[in-house]
């Protein structure tokens, strides 16, 4: 098991470059005019960023003893897949900070040309996405954030050494094993919300909360939930009495929402969180009869987000 580090020893090793940045650190130097980067690969499985600027895959790859190679196609949340020689691939080129998942026979040195410029923010869905990091060292509460109910719940990083994911969760201390990003990381990243973006050299930026107005759906808490705490601090107990009580997990707690269904609105807050989609709120029950009846269990509304977390 590992340690976790405080941020004054992770600072401290970042500034002296101590051990705690060995495991997938990359060096970047100079052959002639270009400026390189090395990333040291493991025998196994390795996940990797490409941070070299759009290239095709054979080129990128060339000299690696692979055996199989997965690209992650943030946009469309899918798998993309390219093998020497092989027809049919649909990873033929890789774009700067291209998140990789590959295995290799042997171990060996990967090395990169550097970009001239980063790639452009990626909108992030709930949910889980896999992501290259491109920048430079970066302590993983900069990347992910630190705030326990922000966009991002949690963080998973592989380690080629021990052939294992190590994880880390804003408002905790980070292991040891996963206090920084590297330069060619690749990371999977679970959002709780919708509109986060994900810049490779700059990491998680929450959305921007405007006004705006989306169709959606409501359902109404169980009966059997009622005191239980919910997920937003102070973690008040839930109250089916409550006409403003809403969860969600496309806005963050704390977010204002007007709720309509023809000519009838109410205004919630949302307090909680759960097992809910894009643009789906759980109200009180209180706050659904403002709305409909509850034997209609699930109707279709639309959501006016009204003003963010204060």
């Amino acid at each position: 098991m590992t340690r976790r580090v405080s941020r004054r020893e992770l600072l401290r090793a970042i500034g002296g470059g101590a051990a705690l940045l060995a495991v997938g650190a990359a060096a970047p130097e100079r052959i002639g005019a270009r400026e390189t980067r090395e990333i040291a690969l493991l025998e196994g499985w390795n996940a990797a960023t490409w941070c070299g600027p759009d290239t095709a895959t054979g080129e990128a790859l060339a000299g690696l003893p692979l055996r199989v190679v997965w690209g992650w196609d943030v946009a469309e949340q899918g798998w993309l897949h390219w093998a020497s020689g092989a027809a049919g691939a649909t990873l033929s080129e890789l774009r700067h900070g291209q998140p990789l998942w590959f295995e290799l026979s042997r171990a060996a040195s990967w090395r990169q040309p550097a970009a001239g410029a980063f790639a452009l923010p990626l909108e992030l869905p709930v949910g889980w996405s896999f992501l290259g990091w491109a920048g430079l060292h970066q302590p993983v509460w900069k990347a992910f954030g630190e705030d326990p109910y922000g966009p991002v719940a949690e963080a998973l990083r592989w380690n080629a050494e021990y052939q294992r994911w190590y994880d880390y969760r804003p408002g905790q201390s980070a292991q040891q094993l996963f206090a920084v990003l590297h330069p060619g990381d690749a990371v999977w990243v679970r959002t709780r919300v919708s509109g986060a973006s994900w810049n490779s050299a700059v990491g998680v930026r929450p959305g921007e909360l405007a006004a705006r107005v989306v169709q959606g759906e409501a359902t109404y808490y169980h009966p059997s939930l009622a005191g239980g705490p919910m997920f937003c601090p102070p973690h008040a107990p839930y109250n089916p009495q409550d006409p403003q009580l809403a969860a969600a997990v496309s806005w963050p707690c704390g977010t204002r929402l007007r709720l309509w269904r023809g000519e009838r609105s109410v205004d919630v807050i949302v307090q909680d969180t759960g097992l809910l989609g894009v643009n789906h709120v759980d109200l009180s029950e209180a706050a659904f009869l403002r709305l409909g009846t509850l034997p209609e269990g699930r109707i279709q509304i639309l959501i006016e987000v009204l003003a963010g977390p204060e």
